[in-house]
């Protein structure tokens, strides 16, 4: 590779120069014309071959160029090179590694648990923190390994530190006293779909159901005697109807970026933060992108994203359109897809200071079976009626 090595003559006959230099074969480029000098790039062996020549010209050197210029300036700032490298290999090992694992749970017996099982998968300490799939897979050895100790598990990896939060599994006394249970519904409905598991069905396809009527019986009969009893298991889904109210308002603000963005770095403390630059930005957006956390602090890039503001109004259909997307996610919220609305109207509307408000009618179909327990020898269901494990959680 040649090194060219950036000159400039001092001459007010540039072109002349230029002439001279090509009849001595010196190869030159990138030529810039300035006030009373010719600048241009030059292999630096040549530099003699131009002193030979042209003896009454004065030749400066500037600079190198290119990757030898790259070199110079990486051996001039070695050392805060060195510095820097040093400070990125310590940060990223101080922001990958666990200073503090802290399991959130009253019972000390559970505490204790956590820790010993956390430890096992290498989740402790002054360790390496691990990817989210990890840490997902070691929550469900750990559930896995005592279910009849934790419900509910979560790890969450805050910067350096690793908060567990655990729910204990209860023992209701209906399971322990009973094993023997129906399915029933929560709410009234028509019929839709049925999977039996375990169990009888009693109901069929589109037949109306009110509220705590027993879908799948977990008494099986033969003749009208009862064989077996067992917990009913099943799935059983129906047409149910809500209704919903919403409001929007008519007039709002649309922001448009103007691609203008700028950096800015920020400290979160537990009461407060503090931005360290003062910002130049009069309306933005801000996306905060976390760094580390280090004695009960967090530190944050900041993307400061420049926006205007205009003022804007829905047309009744506009507004009418979005207001049923709103009400859309909110049933996405609850575990309700779009496939599941049945049907869906809107029975009122009216326009008040300025807003669109709205009540609709939903059809929705919905699993509606949940379990209700029953003593075998007085054959009553209990009063405490769980959740069925297939349960879409619609509130």
């Amino acid at each position: 590779m040649n090194h060219f090595v950036l000159v400039r003559i001092k001459t007010n006959k540039k072109n002349k120069l230029l002439l001279k230099l090509n009849k001595i074969n010196v190869s030159i480029k990138n030529i810039k014309y300035e006030d009373k000098y010719l600048v241009f790039e030059i292999i630096n062996t040549d530099i003699k071959r131009i002193k030979k020549y042209l003896v009454s010209y004065k030749i400066e050197f500037i600079d190198d160029t290119g990757i030898y210029k790259l070199r110079n300036e990486i051996r001039k700032n070695m050392l805060f090179i060195i510095g820097i490298i040093f400070s990125v290999i310590v940060f990223l090992i101080l922001t990958n590694v666990i200073v503090k694992v802290n399991v959130i749970h009253e019972s000390k017996e559970i505490r204790e648990l956590l820790y010993d099982a956390l430890k096992e998968h290498g989740v402790e300490n002054m360790t390496f923190k691990k990817s989210y799939d990890k840490y997902e897979e070691i929550i469900e050895d750990i559930k896995e390994k005592n279910k009849d100790k934790i419900e509910w598990l979560e790890i969450d990896v805050d910067g350096m530190i690793i908060n567990v939060r655990v729910e204990e599994r209860i023992i209701t006394e209906n399971e322990k006293k009973y094993n023997t249970c129906h399915i029933v519904a929560k709410r009234s409905g028509i019929i839709k779909s049925i999977f039996t598991e375990r169990g009888v069905a009693e109901v069929k396809l589109n037949q109306y159901v009110k509220k705590n009527d027993i879908l799948i019986n977990g008494m099986i009969k033969l003749n009208e005697e009862v064989k077996n009893n067992v917990c009913a298991e099943g799935l059983v889904h129906a047409e149910v109807w809500y209704t919903a109210n919403a409001s929007i308002p008519l007039s709002y603000t649309e922001e448009i970026s103007t691609n203008k963005m700028r950096y800015n770095f920020m400290v979160k403390t537990k009461n407060d933060e503090y931005v360290i630059l003062k910002s130049r930005i009069n309306e933005k957006k801000v996306k905060n992108i976390k760094l580390f956390s280090i004695f009960g602090m967090n530190f944050y890039i900041q993307k400061e994203y420049e926006v205007k503001k205009i003022a804007k109004n829905y047309t009744e259909v506009e507004a009418l359109k979005k207001i049923t997307n709103i009400i859309h996610e909110k049933l996405i919220l609850k575990g309700i897809q779009e496939e599941d609305i049945i049907n869906e109207k809107v029975l009122k509307k009216n326009i008040n200071n300025g807003n669109l408000d709205i009540e609709m009618f939903i059809a929705l179909k919905e699993q509606i079976g949940v379990v209700k327990y029953y003593d075998i020898e007085t054959d009553s269901g209990t009063s405490d009626i769980k959740s069925n494990k297939y349960n879409n959680r619609l509130n």
